[in-house]
């Protein structure tokens, strides 16, 4: 699975998600009068995770035996889950950590299974631990965690019948990572929750068509993304400040 251009195409997966967390946070601060009206928005920003967690993959399934840049990788993930935290609980109102922590978990255990060093293992079961004992105030809780190494999974599978189990339980993780417990109430859910389910169930296959697209340019998207996450929330939250 490594016919696919490795720059353009995944920073083409990169700017798809970060587009649709920034329209998924824009619904928050839209007048209470209009928010039902743009649910689109919503069910538009189910994508976004699925993705970061195929980006995060996808990085990981390049990385060459011997890699030595994961812990800058992991580093800077978990420097700004630190500093987004206040933005990210003045925004949300909310005690749960924010999505940075679930990425840079999941990012450890997706590095364990792919290179599968001593040290790594060790690291990728002691993050396994922390994702477990802080599930219930991690952002997706714990299937979030493990979305990444499942991706990794499907984009290691070489034979057809594999590759249909694998993103099929890709998919089927992503739901739960935005649904928790709420999938067992399936038959029962108003159509705009199954549309944010399947958005979220199709992500996984979106993001596998988004690596095999050929782009000829288009803007990298490097550790910038990563101040970007604390400075919208921060922009968002006056925002609606200033609309009250």
């Amino acid at each position: 699975m490594k016919n696919f251009e490795r720059d353009n195409s995944l920073d083409l997966l990169k700017w798809i998600a970060l587009i649709t967390m920034i329209i998924d946070h824009s619904w928050y601060i839209l007048p209470v009068e209009l928010q039902e009206t743009f649910r689109w928005m919503r069910t538009i920003g189910r994508l976004a995770f699925p993705l970061f967690c195929l980006a995060i993959a996808a990085n990981v399934y390049r990385q060459p035996t011997g890699y030595s840049g994961g812990l800058k990788y992991l580093g800077g993930i978990l420097l700004f889950a630190l500093i987004s935290q206040q933005p990210y609980s003045r925004f949300f109102e909310s005690n749960y950590l924010n999505i940075l922590f679930t990425l840079g978990l999941g990012l450890v255990i997706t590095q364990a299974i792919h290179h599968r060093t001593p040290s790594l293992i060790t690291a990728g079961v002691v993050a396994l631990a922390v994702a477990a004992a802080y599930r219930p105030i991690l952002s997706y809780g714990l299937a979030g965690v493990l979305l990444p190494a499942v991706l990794l999974a499907a984009l290691q599978a070489r034979v057809i019948e594999t590759k249909i189990v694998t993103w099929s339980t890709a998919a089927l993780i992503a739901v739960l990572a935005n649904t928790g417990a709420g999938i067992m109430l399936l038959p029962d859910l108003p159509a705009r929750a199954l549309a944010s389910i399947s958005a979220a169930a199709l992500a996984p296959l979106l993001g596998l068509a988004l690596l095999q697209f050929r782009v000829r340019s288009i803007r990298p998207v490097s550790t910038w993304m990563y101040p970007l996450y604390p400075i919208h929330m921060l922009l968002f939250s006056s925002l609606s400040l200033t609309w009250i």
